[in-house]
């Protein structure tokens, strides 16, 4: 009968429970007979909510009496109700994640809150969350509810928010016809059902914001922890834990534990599957679960194979689980143009990319580039290690490189290549051109796909170049694999200011070679002269004094050849510091003699104050000071007037030693003061180097070992840093001279 109103009504129990101030669960079991109302009065108020008239009271009133007649058997007591509880296992090899899980058990001692875990696929979001709620579960005795939101389930549509708050209500204890069909009134109810009670969920792979925000619960005691692939940033009021991978030592770890009942793993061999496996605790488990089943296998012969990047993902999966499948997921739930900017990136040349940088590898404006790449870091598929840098997981990188190759035409790789290099080759000559105002720039045609960085001042230029280095280094090393030329002589001939400054011979030496190969493919004699040069002082720095000379000797021979008197001259200065150094003082003078001469015919006063100043030096070193002083004297007044901070360095440093042979300390600690304050002001370590050891053996004239030997301690680092042997051995020597003065 009652039942029949209800349905006549139609009204929820829900709303009949307000109406009578009553729960909907005791309201649902007056309406279905299996418990009786305790009194007259409340068989008349429930009647009168169901809608029944006077007639139908009195009926109702009269049913009531005669069941109350009725002989009741106790029945026998129920087993005591246990709380909803469906959380998955919780694994015994956890491992790591001591702070982020300390965060999540420390919030199940507030009174309520709602946290969100995201990250990469394969980062162990869920396995994290899951421990949590296992040491939390006690204290949360009205139930603990998981549910898995289908966010990034392959083949699968992610779940809609009005069918997850019907199993979210059901696993609550809603009885399936007291749940409304409209969305909005089962958020509302799902709220409602949380106000007092103490649970424990866990919504896991949610696919975006909208899709949790109507889940989220009101005011109540209850704990909510979310999992998603994509940053949750429109959710207000949450707390956020973003998981990265493993450190090295906790994934050393896992893989230990894991492993324990597999194979013996060699610590060495150990350290190395993890580090192929990019920290990844998806792909620690896969090897881990390979290895267990293959008990013929080792992690050393394991990693032969993932040593190779283009079979590395192939041999992450095993069974149903596989680090390809888990990055494809995410890839599919981009639009066309971010998966373009994904595959794309993965042609980029070294270990990350500026938003300049990718916006040229993709051909667009910077403006239409960067929302692409934050939509790639919301999905967790790019990392944003600091500000204007992107970069790939390992893993990831190598996935990206999978679907370029297999998505993108070979042309259309091979210009997204030329486009990245070009961009680094245009910013490159810039920046050395602010490192060196007087070199001659490349020639270069046709405008930019996207406008070079601009770079305001000499250390700016130092700065990206540094910043870039490995990136400049590997982007030659791309274009000479793939044939563009060109751009492989010029991006290093860019690079040689910058490594005469500061940077290491060997890198130095890897790309001028390669250099070297592509101006003698291209047939391009004044190319390939000016790199034979850069590539010689580059081999007189390591103290391959032969290989110097005689790649100079090569260059001089295509100087001439190319009627080039600028080239000549500066392949004759070249080789008067390598004799110079060499202690071949009147070889040395004659060299740069020769160089002044013809830089005076040109008219080039920087490199004539540059040649001017080791013509003075080599022939102070001769025992002419008389001749020597002039031309040092001259160097320096043109290296200022020319405003050339380096040719000033050489200048006044010569002029020092010459005073300082002359007996005249003081005159001699002037200059080399001034000269280390330019040298530290150009960032140059190579001629800081020198000037500090002049310096040395100033104070060291003058009875001071111990600012002496200051200055050679300091000159020896910058000269092992900078890779000149020269340098370290002229350091070495003076700060031994220190020390046994100060004995």
């Amino acid at each position: 009968m009652l039942q029949s109103w209800k349905k006549r009504s139609g009204r929820s129990y829900q709303a009949l429970g307000r109406r009578l101030e009553l729960s909907h669960s005791t309201v649902h079991r007056f309406c279905t007979g299996k418990q009786l109302p305790q009194d007259a009065a409340l068989v008349e108020r429930l009647a009168t909510a169901l809608g029944a008239d006077r007639q139908e009271v009195e009926i109702l009133r009269g049913v009531w009496r005669l069941a109350r007649e009725v002989p009741q058997h106790k029945p026998e007591p129920a087993p005591e109700e246990l709380p909803h509880d469906d959380l998955p296992r919780d694994i015994a090899d956890f491992t790591g994640r001591a702070e982020e899980l300390g965060t999540l058990l420390k919030a199940g001692g507030t009174p309520s809150g709602v946290w969100t875990v995201d990250g990469m696929a394969g980062v162990g979001k869920t396995t994290l969350v899951l421990h949590a709620a296992h040491q939390l579960k006690e204290g949360y005795p009205d139930g603990r509810i998981f549910l898995d939101l289908l966010g990034h389930t392959s083949g699968v549509a992610p779940m809609a928010a009005s069918d997850a708050l019907k199993a979210l209500l059901s696993a609550a204890g809603v009885p399936e016809d007291g749940i409304p069909a409209e969305a909005g009134r089962r958020a509302s109810l799902w709220r409602s059902a949380l106000a007092r009670r103490r649970m424990l969920i866990v919504l896991d792979n949610a696919v975006d914001a909208e899709q949790v925000m109507p889940l989220l619960p009101g005011a109540t005691p209850s704990l909510m922890m979310i999992t998603s692939r994509a940053r949750l940033v429109d959710l207000d009021g949450t707390g956020t834990i973003t998981l990265g991978e493993l450190s090295a030592e906790d994934a050393l770890a896992m893989f230990m534990k894991i492993a324990d009942a597999g194979p013996p793993a060699d610590l060495g061999d150990a350290e190395e599957t993890v580090r192929l496996c990019g920290y990844l605790p998806l792909a620690i488990r896969i090897v881990t679960a390979r290895l267990r089943h293959r008990l013929t296998w080792t992690p050393g012969h394991l990693n032969e194979k993932l040593r190779q990047e283009h079979r590395r993902l192939a041999e992450l999966q095993a069974g149903s689980r596989s680090v390809i499948a888990a990055f494809a997921t995410s890839y599919g739930k981009l639009g066309g143009p971010a998966r373009r900017m994904f595959r794309l990136l993965g042609q980029i040349p070294g270990v990350d990319v500026d938003l300049a940088g990718a916006a040229a590898l993709t051909g667009q404006p910077v403006e239409a580039a960067e929302p692409l790449l934050e939509q790639l870091i919301q999905a967790h598929l790019l990392q944003r290690p600091s500000a204007d840098r992107y970069r790939f997981h390992d893993l990831v990188r190598d996935y990206a490189r999978a679907v370029l190759a297999e998505q993108e035409p070979r042309e259309q790789r091979q210009a997204a290549l030329g486009r990245i290099v070009e961009h680094y080759l245009r910013v490159a000559d810039h920046a050395a051109g602010l490192i060196e105002p007087s070199r001659r720039p490349n020639a270069r045609s046709g405008p930019a796909a996207v406008p070079a960085l601009h770079l305001a001042d000499r250390q700016e230029a130092i700065c990206w170049i540094e910043r870039e280095l490995p990136n400049l280094i590997a982007a030659i090393e791309s274009a000479a694999a793939a044939g563009l030329l060109v751009h492989t002589w010029q991006l290093a001939r860019s690079l040689w200011h910058f490594f005469l400054l500061r940077g290491d011979p060997r890198d130095w030496i890897h790309t001028h070679r390669l250099a070297l190969s592509a101006v003698q493919q291209l047939g391009d004699r004044e190319g390939e002269a000016e790199t034979l040069k850069n590539l010689g002082v580059a081999y007189w720095l390591s103290d391959d004094r032969e290989g110097a000379i005689s790649l100079h000797h090569q260059a001089l021979v295509l100087d001439c050849w190319n009627g080039d008197p600028v080239g000549q001259a500066k392949t004759l200065t070249h080789l008067g510091y390598i004799h110079h150094r060499a202690g071949e003082y009147a070889v040395a003078a004659d060299h740069f003699l020769l160089a002044v001469m013809l830089y005076r015919e040109v008219d080039d006063p920087v490199g004539g104050n540059r040649g001017l100043s080791g013509l003075g030096d080599s022939l102070r070193r001769l025992g002419r000071p008389e001749r020597a002083m002039p031309y040092l004297l001259e160097a320096l007044s043109l290296s200022r007037s020319t405003a050339d901070p380096w040719g000033e360095i050489q200048a006044r440093t010569g002029v020092a030693l010459a005073h300082l042979e002359a007996g005249e300390a003081g005159l001699a600690c002037r200059h080399l003061v001034r000269a280390l304050e330019l040298s530290r002001l150009l960032g140059d370590r190579l001629s800081e180097s020198t000037v500090r050891t002049a310096l040395g053996a100033t104070w060291l004239e003058v009875g001071d070992a111990g600012m002496a030997r200051r200055h050679f301690t300091r000159a020896l680092t910058l000269s092992r840093q900078s890779g000149d042997r020269w340098g370290q051995t002229e350091a070495s020597a003076g700060l031994k001279a220190a020390r046994t003065r100060q004995q």
